[in-house]
C-alpha cells in the first residue's frame, strides 16, 4: 500500500473513532430529549368516520390522498382542578395537516393547521389545544383532521408545565440541526470562494436545501417571514424539497467519490436519477392536489433509492481508497435507517417518540458533516497539489530560461567571436559566458584559467576587480588543477580559510594535453551545487569552448585564404581585394597611395646551389624583413613568387621613395644562415603613385611593374621611381 493510501486509512480510522463518540453522545441527547413522555391523563381513541385508530386505541393514522378528512372520538377523565393546578392542554406532534380541532357539544377549539402561522410558536414542535378550566370527570371530545398528506396522531392531556417542556426539548433539537446547517453553509460557501472546488459548492446547496426541507418537515418553514410563502404548495412544496435536496445529494455523492472513476453505465443512471428527481420536483411545484396519493410515498422512495445509491457508489470509493469513503457509507447507512424508522413512526407502527422525529434529522447533518470533514480533508491533497504544479511549472519557466539563455548565449559567441582577433576570442568567449551565467548559477566568483589554450595561457575573472588576488591565490594550486582538469570530469570541493568555507566547482576544459584548462566558480558557505547546478554549468562551459573553437578554427580558416601559406603574409588575391580598398579611399579623400614592387634579385641561382627548401627559407626571412619595415596602416603580400608588394596609402612622391629605399636596406643588412652558410640577399624596388584620374589600381601597378623592371635593368639592388610621379 502506497504512503499516501496509509495515510488515508489511518486518517479515515481516527476520524471514524471520534466521530462515533460524538454520534453516541448525541444520540444519547436526543433519546433524552425526545424520549417518550409521562402521560398524565390517559386517552383513548375510538374510529368517528375516515381515518384508522391503531396502536390500541391511542394513535390516530389520517390516510390523507383523496381521502382528505379523518375523525375520531377521544375519551379521557379529568380530575377536578385546583386553584394551584396548572391549565390543561391536548397536546398533538406537528404533523403535516392542513387544519386540525376539537368539539364537544357547542365548543369548539380553534383551528391549528400545519402549512402557516397558527400563533403556536416559530419552532413550534406540536398543536396545543387547550382545555377549558372547568371541565372534569370522564370527557368525550370529537377530534377533526384535514389534509392531503398522510400522518399519525397521538394526542396526549398534558398540563401546561409538561407542554412547555415537551416544547423545550423539541425546539433545542431543531435549533440544534438549523444552527449546524447553517453552520455547514457558511463553511462551504467560504472553502468554495478559496479553494474553487465545485464539489464545495454542492454542499453548500445540499446544506441549505437540508435546511429549508428539515425546517418544512418540522413546519417551522412556514411562520418564517417570505419563506412563509412556501405554504401555498402545503404538502406538495414540502415534497418538492425533498425530491430537490435528494438530486443535489446525489450530485454532491458523485463530484465526492470522483465522476472520473465511475463507469460511463453508473454515470449515465446518476443522470438519469437526479433529472427524474427533479422532474418530480417542478411537477409538486405546478401544486396538483390530485398527485397528493402519490407523491408522499414516491418521496419516500426517494429517501431509500438515492440512500442506496449513495452507498454503493461510496462503497466503490472506500474500495478504490477514496479519503473518508468508509466512515461516510456507515453514516449514511445510519441516516437511511433512521429514516425508514421515522416513516414507520410516520404510519404510527412504531411510537411517535421525538427522538423518531429528530433522529433522521441529526443523521442528515451527521452526514452532511461527514462530507465537510472529507472534502478539508482533501484541501491538503489540493495544496499538495498546487504546490506540485507550482513547482513543475517553476520548474519549466527555469528550464525555459536556461534554454533562452542557452540560445541567447550561443547566438551571442557566433556574433561576437567571429569578428575578434583570435586574442580576443578565448578572453572575450569567457566573459561573455561569466555574464549569461550568473543570473542562473549564483556564485560569489567564476574564473577561467588555462595554460596552452590554443597557445595561449589564460586567466579570466569575475569580478574583474579580483584578478590579481585571484592569480596569486591560484598559483599554488597549479598543479591540483592540472590534474584534476586532466581527468575531465566536472567535480565540487570545499575550500576553507581561516575566517570563511566556501564550495568551488571544477569543470574542466576539453583540451588535449599537455594544455588543460578549467572554469572555477566559487559559492560562499557549506551549500555545495545541485547536480542541475553542475549540470547547467557544465553545458554552457562546453557550448563556450565550441563556439571559441569554431570562432578561431574560422579564424585560421579565412587567415589562410588570406595569407600566403609560406611567408605568412597576404597572398595575391587579398592584396587585389585591399588595392581596390585603398584606392577607392583614396579618391574619396583625395589622398596619395602608392604601390611598390620589391623582387629578389637572383633569387633563381639561390634555389640551384642550395636546394628549394633553402630558398623557402630565405623567401621567408625576407618577407619578415620587408613586413618589419613598413608602417601600421601598410599592406604587405606576396605578389608571387619571389616578388612581393607593398601599398602605402596617404603617401607617395619622396616619401613612397624613402619606404622603398628602407625595404631595400632592410634586405641588404639581413643575413640568413642556412647549413652553416651565411647567405645575403638582395632586392631591386619599383615604386609608383597613383595620378588623378586613376580610379583602379591598374595603370599604378602597370607603372610600378615597369619601374621594377628599370631597377633591374639599371643594375639591380636599387630604387626606381616610375617617371611620372615627377611630371
Amino acid at each position: 500500500m502506497s504512503r499516501i493510501g496509509r495515510r488515508h486509512r489511518d486518517h479515515d480510522a481516527v476520524f471514524l473513532a471520534g466521530f462515533a463518540l460524538l454520534v453516541c453522545l448525541l444520540a444519547a441527547a436526543v433519546i433524552a430529549a425526545g424520549g417518550e413522555s409521562p402521560a398524565q391523563v390517559a386517552v383513548s381513541l375510538a374510529p368517528g368516520g375516515g381515518g384508522e385508530v391503531v396502536a390500541d386505541g391511542r394513535v390516530l393514522r389520517h390516510e390523507g390522498g383523496r381521502a382528505q378528512r379523518s375523525h375520531a372520538r377521544l375519551r379521557f377523565t379529568l380530575a377536578p382542578a385546583q386553584p394551584e393546578t396548572p391549565g390543561r392542554v391536548l397536546w398533538l406532534p406537528r404533523e403535516p395537516v392542513g387544519a386540525l380541532w376539537i368539539e364537544a357539544g357547542d365548543w369548539r377549539s380553534p383551528s391549528r393547521g400545519f402549512f402557516g402561522s397558527d400563533g403556536q410558536g416559530v419552532l413550534a414542535s406540536g398543536y396545543r389545544l387547550r382545555l377549558p378550566a372547568h371541565w372534569q370527570g370522564p370527557l368525550e371530545l370529537d377530534l377533526h383532521v384535514e389534509g392531503g398528506a398522510a400522518a399519525a396522531l397521538r394526542p396526549l392531556v398534558l398540563d401546561d408545565d409538561e407542554a412547555a417542556r415537551l416544547e423545550q426539548r423539541a425546539v433545542a433539537i431543531a435549533a440544534t440541526v438549523y444552527a449546524a446547517l447553517l453552520t455547514l453553509s457558511l463553511l462551504a460557501l467560504a472553502l468554495y470562494g478559496a479553494a474553487r472546488d465545485r464539489t464545495f459548492l454542492l454542499l453548500f446547496a445540499c446544506a441549505t436545501l437540508a435546511l429549508l426541507m428539515l425546517a418544512a418537515i418540522n413546519g417551522h418553514l412556514y411562520a418564517m417571514p417570505v419563506l412563509g410563502l412556501f405554504a401555498a404548495w402545503q404538502a406538495q412544496g414540502m415534497w418538492a424539497l425533498v425530491f430537490l435536496f435528494l438530486a443535489c445529494w446525489l450530485k454532491l455523492v458523485e463530484h465526492y467519490v470522483g465522476a472520473d472513476g465511475l463507469g460511463a453505465a453508473v454515470t449515465r443512471a446518476l443522470r438519469v436519477a437526479v433529472g427524474m428527481l427533479l422532474l418530480l420536483a417542478a411537477i409538486c411545484l405546478l401544486d396538483l392536489r390530485l398527485l397528493d396519493p402519490v407523491m408522499q410515498p414516491l418521496a419516500a422512495l426517494g429517501w431509500v433509492a438515492s440512500g442506496l445509491g449513495g452507498m454503493a457508489l461510496l462503497m466503490d470509493a472506500g474500495r478504490r481508497r477514496v479519503a473518508m469513503a468508509w466512515p461516510l457509507l456507515l453514516v449514511v447507512l445510519a441516516t437511511l435507517l433512521l429514516v425508514l424508522l421515522r416513516q414507520l413512526a410516520g404510519q404510527g407502527v412504531l411510537p411517535g417518540l421525538a427522538a423518531m422525529r429528530y433522529g433522521f434529522q441529526a443523521g442528515v447533518v451527521a452526514t452532511l458533516i461527514v462530507f465537510a470533514v472529507g472534502l478539508v480533508s482533501r484541501i491538503s491533497e489540493y495544496r499538495d497539489q498546487r504546490d506540485h504544479d507550482r513547482l513543475a511549472r517553476a520548474d519549466t519557466e527555469r528550464r525555459m530560461q536556461r534554454e533562452a539563455a542557452r540560445t541567447d548565449l550561443v547566438n551571442a559567441l557566433q556574433a561576437k567571436l567571429r569578428t575578434l582577433a583570435p586574442g580576443d576570442i578565448e578572453w572575450t568567449g569567457f566573459r561573455m559566458l561569466f555574464d549569461q551565467l550568473l543570473p542562473l548559477l549564483p556564485v560569489e566568483s567564476m574564473v577561467a584559467v588555462a595554460h596552452g589554450f590554443h597557445g595561449r595561457d589564460l586567466l579570466v575573472v569575475h569580478p574583474h576587480g579580483e584578478k590579481d588576488r585571484v592569480g596569486a591565490e591560484l598559483q599554488p594550486r597549479l598543479l591540483p588543477l592540472k590534474r584534476q582538469a586532466a581527468n575531465g570530469i566536472a567535480l565540487q570541493q570545499p575550500l576553507t580559510t581561516p575566517d570563511s568555507l566556501a564550495i568551488e566547482a571544477v569543470i574542466p576544459l576539453q583540451i588535449r594535453t599537455p594544455s588543460w584548462g578549467a572554469v572555477l566558480l566559487r559559492r560562499p558557505g557549506g551549500d555545495g551545487f545541485t547536480s542541475d547546478e553542475m549540470a547547467l554549468a557544465t553545458e554552457f562551459v562546453r557550448l563556450t569552448q565550441v563556439q571559441i573553437d569554431q570562432a578561431i578554427a574560422a579564424v585560421n580558416l579565412r587567415r589562410s585564404a588570406e595569407l600566403d601559406a609560406l611567408t605568412g603574409s597576404f597572398n595575391r588575391r587579398s592584396i587585389d581585394q585591399w588595392l581596390t580598398r585603398a584606392f577607392t579611399e583614396a579618391e574619396r579623400d583625395d589622398q596619395p597611395v602608392s604601390v611598390l614592387f620589391v623582387d629578389l634579385d637572383r633569387f633563381k641561382s639561390v634555389n640551384d646551389r642550395f636546394g628549394h627548401a633553402c630558398g623557402d627559407h630565405c623567401l621567408r626571412a625576407a618577407a619578415t624583413a620587408l613586413r618589419g619595415a613598413l608602417g601600421e596602416r601598410d599592406i604587405f603580400g606576396r605578389y608571387g613568387g619571389e616578388e612581393f608588394i607593398a601599398v602605402l596609402p596617404g603617401r607617395g612622391g619622396a616619401a613612397a621613395r624613402q619606404v622603398g629605399e628602407d625595404l631595400r636596406a632592410a634586405v641588404e643588412r639581413l643575413v640568413i644562415e642556412w647549413e652553416g652558410q651565411a647567405l645575403r640577399l638582395t632586392v631591386s624596388v619599383g615604386v609608383a603613385t597613383r595620378r588623378d584620374g586613376e580610379h583602379s589600381p591598374a595603370a599604378t601597378i602597370d607603372r610600378a611593374d615597369k619601374a621594377l623592371y628599370a631597377a633591374k635593368r639599371g643594375g639591380r639592388n636599387c630604387v626606381h621611381v616610375a617617371p611620372a610621379v615627377f611630371t
